[in-house]
C-alpha cells in the first residue's frame, strides 16, 4: 500500500483506485480471427513492457527507469485491450481510448461527477481516463502506437475532439513476440479475403482491387471520423430524449411527442388522418422513451 505523502503542506494519496487492472475478452466476440486470439493469449504471457524493444527504446526516450508496477499493468492491459480490436489489414485499433479504459478498469468517476448524475438523471457523468492517458502516451513513446496530431478531428460544433484515430507498429507486434514476416502473412492474407469478398467498410470487391494499401488506410482513417460524428450524433439524441422523458411526466412526454410531429409533417399535416397522426405520436414517443431508458409506470391511452 502506497503512504500519503507531503506536497507543499497538502497531503494526497498516490495509490490508484484499481490495482490491478485487465481487459476480459466479450462473451460476444464469439467469431474472432485466430490470429487475434493468438495476439491476446500473448498479452498474457509476454510482459510486453519487460521485453527487449521496450528496453532498447528508454535510451532514446532518455528514460534509464523501469515503469512503476502500476504503469506497467496499465499500459499491458491496454495492449490486450488493443490486441483485441485491431484491423489485420490497416493495424488500426477499433476502440477509443476511453472505451479501452472503461473496459479495462482503468477509469474513474469522481464523487463530483457522482453527485451530479444523482442531481440531474440526464446527465451522464464524465469519466476520468488520466491513467490510461498516460499510459498511451508511454505507448507512443515507445514507438508501439501511431496517433499523428494531424489524424485527430475537432468537433466545433460540440466543442471537442473525435476519439482518437490511432495504429499499432511492427514495434508493438516484435515486442509481443511475433515477427513482422508473420504479421505481414496475417495482413496479406486478410487483404486478400476482403478483396475476394468485400465488406470492408464499405468497399466493394472491385474497389479493393484498384486500391493501394495507402489508399485503403486512407479510406478507412475517413470511415472511422464519419462513425465518430454518428457516435456523436446518437449521443445528443440520447440526451434530448432523456432531457424530454426522465424529468417529464407521461402526458408532458406525449405533448412534447405531439410537437415534434407537427413540426416534422409541416404543411402535410392538414392532409393526414387523425389515426395516422396518432400512429406516428406512439412511435415518437415510444422512441424518446427507448432513447432515455424509461419505463412509464403506467400506460398513457392515447
Amino acid at each position: 500500500m502506497s503512504q500519503n505523502n507531503k506536497n507543499n503542506g497538502l497531503l494526497y494519496c498516490n495509490r490508484v483506485q484499481n490495482p490491478n487492472p485487465n481487459y476480459e475478452v466479450p462473451k460476444t466476440h464469439t467469431t474472432r480471427l485466430a490470429f487475434i486470439r493468438d495476439l491476446v493469449v500473448k498479452c498474457d504471457q509476454v510482459n510486453i513492457v519487460k521485453s527487449d524493444e521496450a528496453v532498447y527504446m528508454r535510451p532514446a526516450l532518455s528514460r534509464n527507469k523501469i515503469f512503476y508496477p502500476d504503469r506497467e499493468k496499465a499500459m499491458r492491459a491496454l495492449a490486450k485491450a488493443f490486441c483485441e480490436h485491431v484491423n489485420l489489414v490497416t493495424h488500426q485499433v477499433q476502440i477509443s481510448l476511453t472505451n479501452a479504459a472503461n473496459q479495462c478498469g482503468l477509469s474513474t468517476i469522481s464523487q463530483a461527477e457522482q453527485e451530479k448524475a444523482k442531481a440531474d438523471p440526464t446527465y451522464n457523468p464524465k469519466p476520468s481516463i488520466s491513467r490510461a492517458s498516460r499510459a498511451f502516451k508511454d505507448m507512443i513513446d515507445l514507438g508501439w502506437i501511431v496517433a499523428r496530431k494531424d489524424w485527430q478531428v475537432w468537433d466545433k460544433d460540440q466543442g471537442q475532439w473525435l476519439d482518437k484515430y490511432y495504429e499499432v507498429t511492427e514495434l508493438f507486434f516484435k515486442a509481443l513476440g511475433i515477427t513482422p514476416e508473420r504479421v505481414e502473412k496475417n495482413r496479406q492474407n486478410r487483404l486478400a479475403y476482403h478483396k475476394k469478398k468485400g465488406g470492408l467498410l464499405g468497399l466493394t470487391v472491385s474497389q479493393l482491387g484498384n486500391m493501394s494499401l495507402s489508399e485503403i488506410k486512407t479510406w478507412c482513417r475517413l470511415s472511422h471520423y464519419r462513425r465518430a460524428f454518428e457516435r456523436l450524433k446518437d449521443k445528443r439524441e440520447i440526451s434530448k430524449a432523456k432531457r424530454r422523458t426522465l424529468t417529464k411526466t407521461p402526458q408532458q412526454q406525449r405533448d412534447i411527442a405531439q410537437q415534434v410531429v407537427i413540426k416534422r409533417l409541416g404543411k402535410d399535416l392538414n392532409h393526414t388522418p387523425i389515426e395516422v397522426f396518432k400512429a406516428l405520436v406512439n412511435q415518437e414517443v415510444a422512441k424518446m422513451r427507448s432513447q432515455a431508458g424509461y419505463s412509464p409506470p403506467d400506460t398513457i391511452a392515447s
